[in-house]
């Protein structure tokens, strides 16, 4: 088993990262709960990271914006040689449960707790609204694949637990818990991108930004669009 710094108190969680806001704001509630009074943690990583290799032409820029994130939160990734190669899947809702039993299995060999799945069911139309369907089944997933983990993972992979902890933020409070944690959103992996892909999340997030504080307009954003 992995022996880390955070061990001799409470070990870290397996945070999955993907670069993106609900991720960033997962990784800096770990940090803060690391350093908080009572916490029984102990000096070392605030989490270990993981970012799954499921993101297709987006997966560089979101390595590189996790690597930004891991360091300035105090986390650490998942090395190399720690990660299961053979965990390539096409991103797609079906490629949610090999995730999650990866990520346990990660757990349970480092000693973590639990998971940590930041996935955020808000609806990009709508930013004071979720979308039901995809709340109860992020809700409904992590539960079975914590269920089937224990009847067949063994007794390592049986204690970690898969928390959810934005599976009922709508788009608006996810950046209101973003702007009380001052989170760093010049981090995010499609700040300055110019693939569609990071059009749509600017799109989707900078009014909100503006709103909040969490980013000024004088504040350039690159969209490499003319």
């Amino acid at each position: 088993m992995y022996d880390n710094p955070g061990m001799a108190g409470t070990p870290e969680p397996i945070i999955i990262l993907d670069g993106d806001l609900a991720s960033l704001v997962a990784l800096a509630c770990a940090s803060d709960e690391a350093v908080s009074i009572g916490s029984g943690r102990t000096p070392g990583p605030c989490a270990i990271a993981w970012l799954p290799n499921m993101f297709g032409d987006s997966q560089r820029d979101r390595s590189s914006a996790c690597d930004r994130q891991i360091a300035l939160y105090n986390a650490r990734r998942l090395a190399k040689s720690e990660i299961d190669d053979a965990f390539v899947v096409p991103l797609d809702r079906s490629a949610e449960t090999p995730m999650l039993f990866a990520a346990l299995a990660h757990a349970a060999t480092q000693g973590s707790p639990r998971v940590v799945w930041p996935a955020h069911p808000g609806r990009p139309e709508d930013e004071s609204a979720i979308d039901l369907d995809l709340a109860s089944s992020i809700i409904d997933r992590s539960l079975l694949v914590e269920q089937l983990a224990r009847l067949d993972g063994g007794a390592d992979v049986s204690s970690v637990s898969i928390v959810t902890p934005h599976a009922d933020l709508t788009d608006r409070q996810l950046v209101e818990l973003a702007a009380d944690l001052a989170v760093p959103v010049k981090t995010l992996w499609w700040w300055g991108g110019q693939s569609d892909e990071a059009h749509r999340q600017r799109d989707r997030w900078l009014g909100l930004f503006r709103e909040t504080g969490l980013w000024k307009p004088a504040e350039t954003v690159t969209t490499g669009r003319a």
